[in-house]
């Protein structure tokens, strides 16, 4: 009975996972916390996201972005927190993959804004600077073997839940600020964190595929406040137009 009792149990989840998959779809999220890392230097204006802001951000409220038309974007800093941490000990090929993917993110992002995209300073012209502070590859069997092992699987959930990220998936942190390319002045600030979801992988030679998935959901982002900034003035994010049913289940779903 116990037996039958658990493998009920373990049913029902994996049919409730099947149903956050399809209402959420199988990509990466947003986590719900990130480490600042150093690279910006000052972070005392940042505040925590609201919405669907990154997870602590700054919005200059004097910036007007419609007197910019034109933006540099700096070549993308690795900013390993430690020596020994799981960036830094990546081979040079792995390196070069997460530069050239966040450097085309900025660069699709400034474009869809309709910025032009230029190499010296001047007035009318933004400065991008941005460094990718963690990156972790998915280890995908043993996450989807976490999920349907027997006695595995709740003790992984109750901690996926509670953290924001279910055991083994990939994981990417950045950080980001662009400002004016002749005064320095500082328009926009922001940190960071995006997460695999299970089920989203399930290959495992695509060790990467949550970090790639990540970069996506920041390519997207930046794509829609740089176009709505061209348009509006503000640097700041439009109103988050997801379902909250979309944004509850993102939550809360491993």
């Amino acid at each position: 009975m116990h037996i039958v009792l658990q493998h009920t149990k373990q049913a029902c989840f994996t049919i409730g996972l099947i149903s956050v998959f399809l209402i959420v779809g199988c990509t990466a999220k947003q986590h719900r916390r990130v480490e600042q890392s150093g690279f910006l230097g000052d972070y005392s204006q940042l505040t925590e996201k609201k919405e669907n802001e990154a997870l602590y951000v700054y919005v200059n409220p004097k910036a007007d972005c419609r007197k910019y038309t034109k933006v540099i974007i700096d070549p993308i800093t690795l900013w390993a927190k430690t020596d020994s941490s799981p960036l830094a000990t990546l081979d040079e090929k792995d390196k070069k993959m997460l530069m050239t993917q966040a450097w085309g993110v900025l660069y699709d992002g400034m474009r869809k804004g309709n910025f032009l995209i230029v190499d010296k300073p001047g007035e009318g012209v933004m400065q991008v600077k941005a460094a990718v502070t963690e990156a972790v590859e998915a280890k995908v069997m043993l996450a989807n073997a976490t999920a349907v092992a027997p006695f595995v699987w709740q003790a992984a959930t109750v901690w996926g839940i509670g953290s924001g990220k279910w055991p083994f998936l990939g994981e990417l942190a950045g950080e980001m600020e662009i400002v004016d390319s002749v005064t320095g002045e500082r328009l926009l600030a922001g940190v960071d964190k995006v997460v695999g979801m299970l089920g989203s992988n399930i290959d495992p030679r695509a060790r990467w595929d949550d970090v790639r998935k990540g970069f996506n959901i920041w390519r997207d982002r930046i794509g829609v406040r740089m176009a709505s900034c061209r348009e509006t003035g503000s640097f700041e994010m439009p109103k988050d137009d997801r379902s909250w049913m979309h944004k509850t289940f993102e939550y809360m779903s491993p």
